[in-house]
């Protein structure tokens, strides 16, 4: 338990800040041409990568601990979330953000009324991939340089030729993602697209 629950904090918390800044960075980068110029070959450098250079570079720069590791797991998913949102924003109604305009509305207000629930669905479909994403990434980055966690251990297992020890990390890796993408990621969709569904009166 011991071990999953460090992997556990360690995905929580990459996922919490990649998706705060991606969202961030993408909304950004959609509305604003100067500001996709200046950071497109920064994207495109971030979604070339590999995966395990990040990893290895973080420990030879910040050592084998929890900064790095939480660290390189940012930078993995945080292009992904980057894309979705750039793309997403650039799809936004046109005529909504004209007509908040004329009603002379507060630039917070046409944010959080007009802009964002435009932009929930590709919120919710790409916190779903980023949080899948960085679930695997942090095997590799327990596998590399840590000595706790689910990727530490069936490393560990690995070793000594013990199948039903890996298998029995990596089937518990997938359940606890699943009971996490059904919990709460689940409910969040529901709530934030509850005015999808026809009230009872109306079927």
């Amino acid at each position: 338990m011991l071990n999953l629950w460090a992997t556990s904090q360690r995905v929580l918390i990459a996922f919490g800040i990649g998706m705060v800044g991606g969202v961030v960075i993408g909304a950004v980068m959609g509305l604003s041409a100067r500001i996709d110029r200046l950071l497109q070959a920064w994207l495109l450098a971030g979604l070339t990568v590999p995966r395990i250079v990040l990893f290895v570079v973080a420990y030879l720069l910040l050592g084998l601990n929890d900064q790095a590791a939480v660290g390189a797991l940012i930078i993995t998913i945080v292009p992904t979330i980057v894309v979705q949102l750039r793309e997403g924003t650039r799809a936004l109604d046109p005529k909504l953000l004209e007509m908040a305009r004329a009603f002379r509305r507060p630039r917070s207000e046409v944010w959080l009324r007009v802009v964002l629930p435009q932009l929930m669905p590709y919120i919710v479909g790409t916190a779903r991939a980023s949080l899948s994403l960085a679930w695997k990434m942090v095997v590799l980055a327990e596998l590399l340089g840590r000595t706790n966690g689910v990727g530490y251990m069936i490393s560990f297992y690995f070793q000594m030729f013990n199948m039903k020890g890996v298998l029995a990390y990596g089937v518990t890796m997938m359940v606890v993602l699943g009971v996490i993408d059904l919990a709460f990621l689940g409910t969040w969709q529901r709530r934030v697209f509850r005015w999808r569904h026809p009230s009872a009166g109306q079927e």
